[in-house]
């Protein structure tokens, strides 16, 4: 067995040039081929971003960028149980608190969603879920 790394952090861009804002209630559906994208969420109503299964994302990665601060940014695993973030070891999702300039990064090796999370809080407002 090999200890080589699936995903070489070094090798990827943080953000290509596209960056995807919505104002719409409608949910996102996250592709692999999405991978290195800001979505910025400027809904005035809750909108859920639905990353892609494990399998598809295995190497990709993405950010979340709240906009607006009228309605919360859920981010949803493509497989149960598999986000490990805020103090959830086996999330399905993470939810931020409507505050202006929460952001998120979400890094897939196959196996875990790894939610790094910060915000313009002076505490975390992302909770997990599931």
């Amino acid at each position: 067995m090999s200890n080589a790394p699936t995903v070489l952090l070094g090798l990827m861009p943080l953000l290509r040039a596209v960056v995807r804002s919505t104002t719409s209630a409608t949910a996102t559906t996250v592709t692999a081929d999405d991978s290195g994208t800001l979505f910025v969420d400027l809904s005035t109503s809750s909108h859920t971003y639905t990353l892609p299964t494990l399998a598809l994302g295995e190497g990709k990665h993405w950010m979340f960028f709240a906009g607006d601060t009228t309605a919360s940014t859920v981010i949803t695993g493509g497989t149960a149980d598999k986000i490990i973030g805020g103090d959830n070891a086996a999330a399905d999702s993470m939810t931020s608190a409507s505050v202006l300039g929460d952001w998120a990064l979400v890094v897939c090796d196959g196996t875990w969603y790894y939610f790094i999370c910060g915000s313009a809080a002076d505490s975390d407002s992302w909770d997990a879920s599931g």
